[in-house]
């Protein structure tokens, strides 16, 4: 056979097999596996835009530094589509990500020893079927160490069920309250990351299972049976442990970038 015929022959068969595959040849490409996608969502974010219009926050309510003593700033969703106020809520232009950036000092709520910059899921829900709060987030700067997660309680007390924290050494760990009354807790490990690196984590209430997963690692806990029956909303941000009630500061302590955030019921 002439050797430029088998060549073509060679040649058809090959596209052939690269397009049964869904690859070249015009053929639909095969969606990557969930182990393929790359975690990083910065590519996808505008660097220009505000936070709001690179995320979803009509279901939130943020609450800042600023204000006056025992009541914060707070901006509902709706108004968080064009919101940014630096230093403390924007859009990093380097990457696009949402930056939540804590000063030493600012104001708090009338139960609160610590300021902070966080989203608060405006609906409360009981803790029938899934609900999961999952985001990627990059903790830049913490002196101590700051709250990125919370579990909520929406009735009852006033309290946190549950709140994940990293801290300066960059460990990952729950902060799980004991009674829904609050006053004694328990900490655990979930994992550690590098200072200044991307991760992912989720915090999930289902039934009466807390689940949390962060950079891959997954635990789970008993709900305290105090909570049993009462409803729950999220939180997520920036909440820094060690700094304090006062005059807001411009300068910030503690900042942790947000590239991906959603919550599912």
């Amino acid at each position: 056979m002439n050797e430029r015929i088998k060549a073509a022959l060679f040649a058809g068969l090959v596209c052939g097999i690269l397009a049964g595959c869904g690859v070249g040849g015009g053929g639909e490409p095969q969606e990557p596996s969930a182990a393929s996608v790359d975690p990083s969502f910065a590519e996808s974010l505008s660097k220009t835009k505000a936070p709001g219009q690179n995320f979803n926050l009509a279901p939130f309510t943020l609450q800042l530094p600023t204000g006056s003593a025992g009541h914060p700033d707070t901006i509902s969703g709706s108004e968080l589509t064009t919101f940014t106020d630096s230093p403390y809520f924007y859009t990093n232009t380097s990457d696009g990500s949402m930056a939540m950036a804590d000063p030493k000092q600012g104001w708090t709520t009338s139960g609160s020893l610590h300021p902070r910059v966080e989203l608060r899921e405006n609906a409360t829900w009981k803790t029938s079927g899934t609900n999961v709060l999952t985001a990627t987030v990059n903790v830049v700067e913490v002196p101590s160490r700051t709250t990125i997660g919370q579990i909520f309680q929406g009735s009852g007390p006033s309290k946190p069920l549950c709140e994940l924290q990293v801290t300066a050494k960059g460990v990952v760990q729950l902060l799980l309250e004991d009674t829904n009354q609050g006053g004694s807790s328990t900490l655990t490990q979930i994992t550690t990351v590098s200072l200044g690196s991307k991760f992912d984590y989720d915090l999930e209430l289902s039934g009466t299972t807390i689940t949390v997963t962060a950079n891959n690692v997954a635990k789970t806990f008993p709900l305290p049976s105090s909570f049993i029956g009462e409803s729950f909303y999220f939180k997520a941000g920036d909440y820094d442990q060690s700094a304090v009630a006062g005059n807001p500061l411009t300068s910030v302590s503690t900042i942790v970038q947000f590239y991906a955030l959603s919550i599912k019921h």
